[in-house]
């Protein structure tokens, strides 16, 4: 973020913050705290200072990029929508792999393998000795449900623990999509902010370089605009 003459700059819980006011409104932005390669977002805080309620959420932000194309905030429904197919993603993800153990458990019991056998044997046939080689090959199998068992015990334990860190991964995304910004009426004097998203262009994803955008916050009849860079995820 960098902050205009008229703005102010500041820091809160380690990140730069930069507000914008007017006379009827006020916007806090603050740095992400994390960035996705295809993903960019920000806190945002608005206060009303008008004598009139306003309709505010991810609907009243856009991102412009240095050409003029204009990057609207993902809505809570869209961010869920990501979710859910993340979610059935991983649930596939983790059944075929339970799938893949159960089968190697149930072979776990059944042995296979073959030996080779080879013998002499001497006689004689009315007066006429004789003397005669015999080898060859023999297969075997077997069960053993002791060792089955224990290999399907097993699977099933790691089946168990996959399920749970899905489930744990997946309670903890949907917490932190709890605390993405939904269109909510502002009444004077009131306060509301919330986490913002937005889709980071292919050309910018791709850039070597910074670079530039404008952040436009509509509060109202008001405008309030902020200068920032995009720069290529490092991870």
């Amino acid at each position: 973020m960098t902050a205009k003459v008229e703005q102010t700059s500041r820091f809160e819980d380690g990140r730069e913050a930069v507000d914008d006011a007017t006379p009827t409104s006020s916007v806090r932005i603050l740095e992400p705290r994390q960035q996705t390669p295809k993903q960019g977002g920000f806190r945002i805080y608005v206060l009303n200072s008008s004598d009139k309620p306003f309709n505010f959420g991810p609907e009243n932000i856009t991102v412009k990029m240095p050409d003029g194309t204009s990057v609207a905030m993902l809505t809570y429904q869209d961010l869920l929508k990501q979710q859910k197919r993340r979610e059935a993603w991983q649930a596939l993800a983790v059944g075929l792999a339970a799938a893949g153990r159960n089968m190697q458990a149930n072979q776990a019991g059944y042995n296979y393998g073959s030996a080779t056998y080879s013998g002499n044997s001497y006689g004689t046939f009315g007066t006429m000795p004789y003397t005669a080689n015999s080898y060859g090959t023999a297969t075997y199998s077997g069960y053993n449900a002791g060792t089955a068992f224990a290999a399907q015990s097993v699977a099933n334990e790691q089946n168990q623990r996959d399920l749970q860190a899905m489930r744990l991964s997946q309670a903890a995304k949907r917490e932190d999509l709890a605390q993405v910004m939904k269109m909510t009426t502002i009444d004077p004097e009131q306060v509301f902010g919330g986490i913002v998203q937005y889709k980071i262009p292919s050309e910018v994803r791709a850039s070597k370089t910074p670079v530039p955008i404008t952040i436009e916050v509509r509060t109202g009849d008001e405008v309030h605009t902020f200068q920032a860079t995009l720069a290529k995820y490092k991870g």
